[in-house]
Parts: C-alpha cells; structure tokens; sequence
C-alpha cells in the first residue's frame, strides 16, 4: 500500500510507504502493526521479509532510519490520519515515490518472485 502525502506537507504529493517511529521500549515489529494501524485503519495479520532500510532527515532536520517490511494487513482501509490518499499500487502505478522508496519496492517485487 502506498499513502499520497498532502501537497502542503514535507515531501508533499509523494506516495510513500506507511511509516513512524518506534516508542521508547517498543519493539520494531510491534511499532509497524501499531504506525499501520494508525495510519490506515489496517490490522497486520502477518510480519513477512525485511526488505531494508534507508536514511533520512525527517521534517525537522533529525537524521532518521526507516526499516521495511511486507506485511499482511486485514480489515477496511476507511481511516487516513497524515494522508490523502491511498494506493494498492501495482509495479506500473509506483512512479511516484522517491527513488528510495523505488528501490525498496524493487527489492519487495525481487523477494517475491
């Protein structure tokens, strides 16, 4: 899945993947289930591959790691807290990310094949 960021935010009008970071004492695994239900509404059923990770600054110059995983997510998405919109984006939709992100998605589509 991929959320369209709102034109007036950081990175606007990029489609990124869901993200966010990780409390003091949460585990990674528990902080994706918890960032992709709030991010969208969805359950993850299933943590899959570690696809990697990259870094970054984040919107207030704080240097970043994004660590990405496939998951297997249940239920509706009816809920977009930071986004606009959403995407179950295929190879020939994903065009508009980051070429950080291209490359995450490239290693996703390798693993699965």
């Amino acid at each position: 899945m991929l959320l369209h960021g709102p034109a007036d935010d950081y990175l606007g009008g990029l489609w990124e993947l869901p993200s966010g970071e990780v409390e003091d004492g949460e585990a990674l695994i528990a902080a994706l289930r918890r960032e992709v239900a709030e991010e969208t509404g969805l359950t993850v059923a299933a943590v899959g591959n570690y696809l990697g990770h990259f870094d970054y600054r984040s919107s207030s110059g704080r240097r970043s790691r994004q660590h990405n995983f496939t998951a297997a997510p249940t239920g509706q998405t009816d809920q977009l807290s930071e986004h606009d919109a959403q995407l179950w984006a295929d190879a020939g939709q994903q065009g508009q990310v980051s070429s950080t992100v291209q490359a995450v998605l490239g290693t996703c589509r390798r693993t699965a094949a």
